[in-house]
């Protein structure tokens, strides 16, 4: 009977001991309390939102596009429009014809010569500023943007890019770079914003080049992770042919920018402060949100604290 009582002592000692240290580590709720002097100011005024309290973590959200909390965990999905671009260098050589890129609703995607034959392509060189020969370096040039998307028949079906390339026999050839092709989703509500829905590496780019290329013992023509690379032999002997064609590309009527993030305030290791200062650059109306947090191996303890300004002109 002793040993039974004695070993439920020893039970409660363990068990206070435990409670004890999880109320020691335990983390509690930030103190910080959040005051303006007044509530509307005017376009470059600086803010101050006075601090009173603690916490490890403070984070803020303006209320500005991009630096919104109703979006800060809701990813701002948008219709858009489908902007096609690129950066183009032509350079080192006579043919100022040696690149025309076109595209197509038929091609099969078969990454062969007589595929891209077999095909039907419509040429899109007239759309874009295409660059002449400048210098014997890559001095690029924006192609401008080319809304794409009545070049679809419909969401569901690709159509494919493809640049052709030639440089005739007994000419010195010209080398040609293509770089940051890519198709933008431009927010068809406000303009101002947008994201990308192809970059480069999304394209796919595959080179495919004409028997001529064999003889040469030269760099040939090729695609890295960001351009392509028309060249071969300066004093070229022979009709030499190459396209770089992508993968299939759909149209995207939505494009997706993500999360809004906030702007760092405090972190842990930084002293107390007794302000933050903000300066909003349009007028309107404004949800100003600061997170305010204390976290550790243990937990976290969060809050949300809001106050509306408005901005006058």
């Amino acid at each position: 009977m002793k040993s039974n009582f004695y070993s439920i002592g020893i039970c409660l000692v363990i068990a206070t001991l435990i409670f004890g240290c999880a109320k020691e580590y335990e983390v509690v709720q930030p103190t910080l309390k959040i005051s303006v002097s007044k509530n509307t100011f005017k376009v470059g005024d600086t803010i101050t939102f006075d601090f009173d309290g603690n916490a490890d973590f403070i984070s803020f959200f303006s209320g500005e596009m991009k630096n919104d909390f109703a979006f800060a965990k809701t990813e701002r999905v948008y219709e858009s429009e489908n902007l096609l671009s690129f950066r183009m260098a032509k350079y080192a050589g006579v043919n100022e014809n040696c690149a025309e890129l076109k595209y197509s609703k038929d091609y099969t995607g078969e990454e062969t010569i007589a595929a891209i034959e077999a095909a039907t392509w419509t040429s899109l060189n007239d759309q874009f500023t295409i660059p002449p020969i400048i210098g014997t370096s890559a001095n690029f040039t924006n192609s401008g943007d080319l809304d794409i998307a009545n070049l679809f028949e419909s969401d569901d079906k690709p159509i494919y890019f493809c640049w052709f390339f030639n440089t005739p026999n007994n000419t010195q050839r010209t080398q040609c770079q293509i770089a940051e092709f890519k198709i933008q989703g431009v927010v068809t509500s406000n303009p101002a914003l947008s994201g990308i829905l192809y970059d480069f590496a999304d394209m796919g780019f595959k080179m495919l080049l004409n028997d001529a290329f064999q003889y040469d013992n030269y760099t040939l023509p090729n695609v890295n992770g960001t351009r392509i690379l028309w060249t071969g032999i300066f004093n070229n002997p022979s009709d030499k042919f190459g396209w770089a064609v992508t993968k299939p590309i759909f149209r995207k009527s939505m494009v997706n920018l993500g999360l809004d993030n906030p702007i760092s305030v405090k972190i842990v290791s930084d002293p107390e402060s007794a302000s933050y200062r903000y300066v909003y650059t349009e007028p309107g109306i404004y949800m100003a949100t600061f997170v305010v947090a204390n976290s550790s191996v243990y937990g976290r303890q969060e809050l949300v604290k809001q106050i509306e300004i408005t901005i006058e002109p």
